[in-house]
């Protein structure tokens, strides 16, 4: 008797059932795939909006700090000017004062 596969002595019930119950457990699989790849687009599409929020968070952020850093360089060009001209009277102060003695008034 030449060598045959299994099934070909399986009968046919045997076969319809076999066939079934690989059909259902093959469209199980399938809908926990389909209800898994659901769940993941649910999430990437979760990320992504927290990805944008995040992206502008952090240039709002950034426009602030240049906002702030501005803020403060002018601040110390003013502290700047501020000391040169406090520099300039206290010069000029000295000078007077100098006159002054010079001139015997004080």
């Amino acid at each position: 008797m030449p060598c045959r596969p299994l099934f070909f002595f399986w009968n046919r019930e045997e076969r319809v059932e076999r066939l079934s119950a690989e059909k259902l457990a093959l469209e199980r699989r399938a809908a926990e795939q389909a209800e898994t790849l659901r769940e993941l687009t649910s999430a990437k599409a979760a990320l992504s909006a927290r990805a944008q929020q995040l992206a502008q968070d952090v240039a709002k952020a950034e426009e602030e700090l240049r906002a702030v850093s501005s803020v403060s360089e002018t601040e110390q060009a003013q502290t700047l000017a501020l000391l040169e001209e406090i520099n300039l009277v206290q010069t000029e102060n000295g000078s007077l004062r100098q006159q002054l003695r010079a001139l015997g008034k004080l």
